[in-house]
């Protein structure tokens, strides 16, 4: 019950005596230094004004002090949203309170009410390392009320959040808008798809937000961290593990900015319709071989818009076809060759060429206009000849270029 000298105010009429009077003021008195302090808040009879029981009063403190809680409330009638100690008393507006680590707030979460803030330092120092900050979000008088103000809430709006390289572990990862799906965090050898690897996964529930994924190998967590470099280039944020290493990130499509850094719109590292040669027997995964086959239009949606029909219409309708780079050089589009996919001859097995043949080709002689005579004699005049024409057949030379074969692939 209240106390009746510092959590009751009699107001003295006209028919109080004057010893009464003064018991009653002296009383009222110490319930104004006190701020009406009492185990529970005050009722009915705790307030008398000209004989009348009128109750709290807006604006009216009340400390509660027992062996539970100790802290100040206000009587607010606009203002409050649910009173769990009675009456329109309520703490919002007061502050916010400190409790004895975790343990302590779930051992008194009866006595908080919806939207109080809760500080949870240990006044030993054992627990203070990990003290937190929540905020009780209902009345339950459950710890389901109480929310730690770090994690990020689950309607799906957007916080930021830090993480050091190393505070990845089981035991701080809540699961919020997100399926959360983990075995051992620290052993396994699997890739993180099935329950027996070792991995600790977000990911996107039906309707929820879709979070970042980090499957962990052996005792190497990862975690997406910001890296400082003296070069520039390696400077920024990336996926690294315990070990010092960085680790593989897959994406749709990698992109990066146009001008290497620049502020331009980023770009595809390797767009669509890119050629390179390959040294594989087959194209890897997301290219195609560049020997003229027929692919759909549709399923390479992204390379057709690139390349169209240049190196081929396929069927005319749903396919089309890739540029045909066996047995054949590529050449740079110019003046002297500026359509695309124009293709001339093959390469021998030999990697020879043949060069074409010409017309005949005649030489013409001219005379010595000095002396045109020739010196005769008995013995030899008979054996001298005159070359007056010469004709040289058409013909063809051959040509051997130093080759090493080799794939060529375009992105798909």
């Amino acid at each position: 019950m209240s106390l009746t000298n510092s959590n009751t105010y009699i107001e003295p009429t006209a028919g109080t005596s004057i010893n009464t009077g003064r018991i009653q003021q002296n009383n009222s008195l110490r319930s104004l230094l006190t701020n009406f302090r009492s185990s529970s808040a005050p009722a009915l009879t705790n307030i008398t004004a000209s004989g009348v029981n009128i109750d709290e009063q807006d604006g009216m403190l009340f400390r509660m002090a027992n062996n539970n809680v100790s802290a100040l409330y206000i009587s607010d009638s606009v203002s409050k949203k649910t009173s769990p100690v009675g009456g329109n008393f309520t703490r919002v507006g007061i502050g916010h309170r400190v409790e004895e680590g975790i343990v302590s707030l779930a051992a008194n979460i009866t006595h908080y009410e919806i939207g109080e803030l809760v500080a949870t330092p240990s006044a030993a120092g054992a627990l203070s390392s990990n003290a937190r900050l929540y905020m009780i979000t209902s009345n339950s008088a459950t710890m389901a009320s109480v929310k730690d103000v770090g994690i990020p809430p689950t309607n799906g709006s957007v916080t930021n959040t830090m993480l050091a390289t190393n505070s990845i572990t089981a035991d701080r990862i809540k699961d919020g808008n997100v399926t959360l799906v983990k075995a051992d965090f620290t052993t396994g050898t699997g890739d993180g798809l099935s329950g027996a690897a070792a991995t600790l996964k977000l990911s996107s529930a039906a309707g929820a937000d879709t979070s970042l994924g980090f499957g962990t190998r052996n005792t190497s967590n990862v975690a997406l961290v910001w890296i400082d470099s003296a070069t520039g280039h390696t400077a920024g944020l990336n996926l690294y593990d315990q070990t010092n290493a960085y680790a593989p990130m897959a994406s749709n499509l990698a992109l990066q900015s146009a001008i290497q850094g620049g502020t331009t719109e980023p770009v595809p590292i390797v767009p669509a319709g890119s050629i390179i040669a390959w040294s594989g027997s087959s194209a890897p995964s997301g290219w195609i071989l560049c020997d003229g086959t027929a692919i759909s239009r549709t399923t390479y949606a992204a390379l057709f818009a690139v390349a169209g029909t240049a190196y081929g219409i396929g069927n005319g309708s749903t396919t089309f076809n890739v540029p045909d780079l066996q047995d054949r050089l590529p050449l740079g589009k110019g003046t002297n060759n500026g359509t695309l996919g124009t293709q001339t001859g093959s390469m021998s097995s030999s990697s020879s060429t043949t060069t074409d043949s010409g017309g005949s080709g005649g030489l013409s002689l001219t005379s010595d206009t000095v002396d045109d005579t020739l010196p005769s004699g008995t013995k030899d005049v008979t054996q001298t000849t005159y070359l007056t024409n010469v004709t040289q057949a058409a013909h063809t030379h051959s040509l051997t270029v130093p080759t090493s074969v080799v794939n060529y692939i375009i992105k798909t």
